[in-house]
């Protein structure tokens, strides 16, 4: 596409479909975060989404008796917000500085 052929409208057009086709995945992304970040508790996949870890790593270290302090119910697992910060903070390397 040659830019110099085209009408003021039809740029303003593509520049519009364009931030569009680049944005709205982008403004999801960060509704989803936010819906997240309100709710009291979170599946393993929202925990990575939302913490980065990973839901296989929450999942190994379930069957070990390890990681982060989570809910049971039935077949379902979640994590409290609170329950990942904590386990965060205790990961966390103290430095010189």
């Amino acid at each position: 596409m040659n830019i110099s052929n085209l009408t003021p409208e039809e740029i303003a057009d593509n520049l519009q479909m364009t931030f569009e086709r680049l944005l709205i995945p982008v403004v999801d992304s960060i509704g989803q975060i936010e819906r997240l970040k309100r709710r009291e508790c979170l599946t393993a996949e929202e925990v990575e989404l939302l913490y980065g870890l990973k839901a296989s790593t929450l999942a190994n270290k379930r069957s070990r008796a390890r990681g982060p302090e989570y809910v049971k119910d039935g077949d379902k697992i979640l994590y409290r917000h609170q329950a990942i910060k904590k386990y965060l903070d205790a990961k966390a390397v103290r430095t010189a500085e």
